[in-house]
């Protein structure tokens, strides 16, 4: 039996869809699996078991070519078509739902195609209050496949292993607890802003070593942050061996973004700041994850750019601190008055 799964981006989608496919394999444990995905998220699926072939669709060359080499992209896309159509497949799925993807749904010489959106001429489901791994096995039980697991799957090299343990020796040699700090997201209204965490690692207790990441441009900014204690790798770890240093970390801060569905993924003690966007939708659901939203009435705009109330802002260093503190098993403060609603999450939610 030949299967296709579909999903390019992003980062942290295509690591929610290693819950299907985790999925698919237990229905079908025969079944060769392949995959197409992007280039930037193809490591994701590097060393997936489950995984039998991966195919690359570079989507940004889609912006990039669209006006300038437009018979030189569709030439691309027919390439990757034919790729895809080396083998029929018995299923196909299309888990992102979007134009640049379902493309290749309708292309592929597959028995049955399922789709996540309302394309024509396809089986498809949508029901974008459920949380995005659920929608996602939605699908798969509309399809006939039983779709019991929300775990997502990341597995690591030996290479990447070994290049974190060299870092870890040389970053962190008095083994003090390693907190991961990932401040950045591509929506400004998901930053709870470096001058937050600034005041958040000042109040660390000293056993503990802040360890910020990011990707390259973000480096210089958290230069300012470092010279004192915290260490700075944005721009320094490669996708996998941002996953091992996430596995071995006693705890992380991320907003919503990569890193929350990283630390998610590999149970890290997670504390998760949400502003304009939906927990219940997009939340992590490991059950060492907490969920952090101010208390200002946010509507959960989803606005990228600008948020009138800067709701995510308004969560408290003390909130973020105490939940650390929690995480990392340390002696708890003093209780101080703030703003922010606290909400567990765990696989049973949502």
């Amino acid at each position: 039996m030949n299967i296709l799964v579909i999903k390019q981006s992003a980062l942290g989608d295509v690591l929610h869809a290693t819950a299907a496919i985790r999925n698919i394999r237990a229905a079908y444990p025969g079944a060769r699996i392949t995959v197409l995905t992007s280039p930037g998220a193809a490591q994701l699926y590097q060393h997936n078991p489950q995984i039998d072939r991966i195919i690359l669709f570079d989507k940004d060359r889609l912006r990039r070519e669209w006006k300038s080499h437009f018979l030189g992209l569709l030439k691309y896309i027919w390439q990757v078509m034919r790729e895809v159509n080396q083998q029929s497949y018995d299923l196909a799925f299309d888990l992102q739902g979007l134009a640049r993807s379902v493309i290749f749904l309708y292309a592929a010489d597959a028995r049955d195609k399922w789709v996540k959106g309302n394309w024509w001429m396809l089986g498809r489901f949508r029901q974008k209050e459920l949380h995005a791994i659920d929608e996602m096995n939605r699908l798969l039980e509309k399809a006939g496949v039983p779709a019991p697991s929300r775990d997502m799957l990341l597995n690591v090299g030996d290479e990447d292993r070994r290049t974190v343990e060299s870092l870890l020796q040389r970053i962190n040699p008095e083994g003090k607890k390693l907190l991961i700090l990932a401040p950045f997201t591509r929506w400004p209204t998901k930053e709870w802003g470096l001058d937050n965490f600034l005041r958040l690692i000042n109040r660390l207790p000293d056993d503990v070593l802040p360890v910020f990441t990011g990707a390259p441009v973000n480096r210089a900014a958290v230069d300012s942050l470092t010279a004192n204690r915290a260490v700075n790798l944005a721009g320094e770890l490669s996708l996998l061996q941002f996953a091992e240093l996430m596995r071995r970390a006693d705890a992380a801060v991320t907003s919503d973004s990569f890193p929350m569905h990283l630390a998610s993924a590999m149970n890290t003690p997670l504390v998760a700041l949400f502003g304009p966007t939906d927990e219940a939708r997009v939340g992590p659901l490991s059950e060492n994850a907490t969920v952090l939203r101010a208390d200002v009435g946010c509507t959960k705009c989803y606005q990228r750019d600008y948020c009138e109330k800067a709701c995510i802002r308004a969560i408290s260093v003390d909130q973020v601190l105490r939940c650390v503190e929690d995480k990392l098993q340390l002696a708890q403060p003093s209780a101080s008055e703030d703003n922010a609603a606290q909400i567990s999450l765990s696989p049973r939610d949502s």
